[in-house]
């Protein structure tokens, strides 16, 4: 079996000067369009203007950390502001953008465009260059605007510039009004439920007086105190329940005449007249009755005067004996009112008491939902003075702010395109189309060229080699069919690439 015959360097040189027509044709054109295109795409003038980003003038403990927002969220909030479609034909039509375009291309197309131009780009805050005065790294973002014109870019991009800066203070102060006015309006909903849940423990507590858990306390010495009288208040019923039994007993005694008190002997009246008439006149019925036992018992008088005397004495112990007895039975009247008195106020402690514990239930659920309110309430105050305090800040510019670092100057050179990079992109596509067309050519070309692969054919070498004699016409219709050939393979690509520049142009 035949091995695949191998090209040896003589091969390659044999291939090139055969196919060197279409090395150079092929070469030349391709860099003859790299150069055009490096030549005829219009150059585009980039204007950059950086914004730095400046702390806030006052210290950290006395800014609010509630305003310092994301920086890419903020630049892109102000972005989308700034890139509005009214915006973006205000300024189209204000330097006359597009004005070659204007009729072929819609609006939609042309603000597109316009978008396309505008790059925004952000500096973290290690690539920083600049600090501020505390010597503190800041952050910056850049603006740009490419144009084919240099003056329209540098307009433009101030004008941008512009934009950014003075939307950077108009969304500031609304968003601080915006949130001081949110949070007071919240605020002053919670301040209204804390007073009505207040109004409404206080009706509460006002409603359950009796049966509050602070008078727990107080309900049980109450109880131990009433427990105590009354067991005082049964013993001096039953004290007094004997005197009256003994006063009626005696009482009995004395109304049958059976009196044997020794206090109505001689010695005994003289002793209670003394005492008697300490106290009352001589005119006193009792001094009188007491005169008249004693006369009656010292002289000695009669029978009938004895007897009389008798009867009176009776008549007084009677009467004595029947006030004592209504003391008591009084006593006793007033000590069982007590008693009903003390078991009534016993009944109400102990059913306060019993009810203490739900009423402290749902007192407890009242003051946590008035607590939980409070709390709210407390830190919307507090978020409300943070908000105060930072639209003070915005309103008089000390907070965190944009400020222009590097306004944006007239472009000296062309941002794009390369044209030394189109360059040597296109020569580098030059040589790969010329070897790759020659390459093409040999795959399909199956004739036998030099002697060496002649000789891999057959197997032997041949003994004399005859060059190809070709005569003038043949060599002028060679060059036409090649010349066609080139012509036909390369313009399509080449009207299409030229079509393409003059329109970007």
């Amino acid at each position: 079996m035949a091995t695949e015959y191998e090209l040896t360097l003589s091969d390659y040189l044999s291939i090139m000067r055969r196919r060197a027509f279409y090395l150079t044709g092929i070469f030349v054109v391709v860099l003859a369009i790299a150069v055009v295109a490096a030549i005829a795409i219009p150059p585009t003038y980039r204007a950059t203007g950086t914004i730095m980003v400046e702390s806030p003038q006052v210290s950290d403990g006395v800014v609010p950390t509630s305003i310092r927002n994301s920086l890419d969220e903020r630049i892109n909030v102000i972005k989308q502001r700034v890139m509005t479609r009214d915006g973006l034909l205000q300024i189209i039509k204000k330097y006359n953008l597009f004005k070659e375009s204007t009729a072929t291309r819609t609006t939609t197309e042309l603000i597109d465009k316009m978008r396309s131009r505008i790059v925004v780009e952000t500096l973290s805050s290690n690539d920083a260059v600049h600090t501020n005065q505390q010597g503190l790294p800041t952050i910056a973002f850049t603006i740009s605007f490419d144009d084919q014109h240099p003056e329209i870019a540098l307009q433009v991009d101030k004008d941008l510039v512009n934009l950014f800066l003075d939307w950077n203070i108009k969304l500031r102060r609304e968003g601080a009004a915006e949130t001081t006015e949110f949070l007071s309006q919240e605020s002053s909903k919670l301040k209204d439920e804390v007073d009505r849940l207040e109004e409404k423990i206080r009706a509460y507590k006002k409603h359950n007086s009796e049966n509050l858990p602070e008078q727990l306390n107080l309900r049980e010495a109450m109880l131990a105190r009433a427990e105590n009288d009354l067991y005082a208040v049964d013993r001096d019923i039953r004290s007094g329940n004997e005197e009256l039994r003994s006063l009626e007993a005696e009482l009995a005694a004395a109304k049958h005449g059976m009196s044997d008190d020794p206090s109505q002997t001689l010695p005994a009246l003289k002793a209670e007249y003394t005492k008697l008439s300490a106290i009352y006149t001589e005119s006193h019925p009792d001094l009188r009755a007491l005169k008249r036992k004693i006369d009656a018992l010292e002289q000695g008088s009669s029978t009938a005067d004895a007897k009389n005397a008798s009867n009176n004495v009776t008549s007084l112990a009677v009467f004595k004996l029947q006030a004592k007895v209504d003391a008591v039975n009084a006593r006793l009247d007033s000590l069982s009112q007590q008693k009903k008195m003390l078991r009534e106020k016993i009944g109400e402690n102990e059913h306060a008491m019993e009810l203490t514990p739900s009423v402290a239930q749902g007192l407890e659920v009242l003051v946590r939902d008035r607590d939980s309110a409070q709390q709210k309430f407390d830190e919307l105050r507090n978020k409300k003075m943070n908000a105060q305090i930072a639209q003070n800040l915005e309103s008089e510019n000390r907070s965190e702010r944009f400020t222009l670092l590097e306004p944006p100057i007239l472009p000296e050179k062309p941002y794009k395109p390369n044209r030394m990079q189109i360059f040597a992109i296109g020569f580098l596509l030059a040589i790969a189309s010329a070897v790759g067309a020659v390459m093409f050519l040999e795959s399909i070309d199956k004739r036998i060229y030099g002697v060496e692969a002649f000789t891999h054919v057959l197997g032997y070498r041949p003994l004399v080699v005859i060059p190809f004699l070709q005569t003038e016409e043949e060599r002028a219709r060679k060059e036409r069919i090649n010349i066609r050939t080139i012509i036909v393979s390369i313009w399509p690509g080449l009207k299409s690439k030229w079509h393409s520049i003059f329109s970007t142009s």
